[in-house]
């Protein structure tokens, strides 16, 4: 059986792009999670979770339904981070965009974050 060469992690952590695109990927999912825990009551009322353009509030659910959103952002910025860092040592460019997706879609959860508190506002 074939051993698995990975690059190792501090390395991996300390190359300057990679760690400055993991660290803003990071600080958007914990403001999202401080967000939202901040914003939304925390009792057992009923929440607006999501809201389409053309048929309007379609779905409605517990208010804890309301951090799957930021879950979604952490399992991404997770398996993206874990994925880069395995495939680091064969293209780094794959890793550095692997990192690049994760903030992209950190960002879209953020806003998606502030609009369901707007919703239910």
């Amino acid at each position: 059986m074939k051993k698995i060469d990975i690059y190792p992690l501090k390395l991996y952590i300390q190359n300057i792009s990679l760690a400055i695109l993991l660290g803003l990927s990071l600080v958007l999912n914990l403001l999202t999670w401080v967000w939202l825990w901040v914003q939304i009551p925390r009792d057992e009322s009923q929440l607006f979770l999501h809201y389409n353009v053309l048929f309007g509030v379609d779905n409605i659910g517990d208010s804890w339904h309301i951090f799957y959103v930021p879950l979604i952002g952490l399992i991404i910025l997770m398996l993206n981070t874990v994925l880069g860092w395995v495939l680091f040592k064969k293209d780094k460019f794959i890793a550095q965009l692997l990192s690049f997706v994760s903030l992209v879609c950190q960002i879209y959860l953020f806003i998606s974050a502030v609009l369901l508190v707007f919703l239910n506002g």
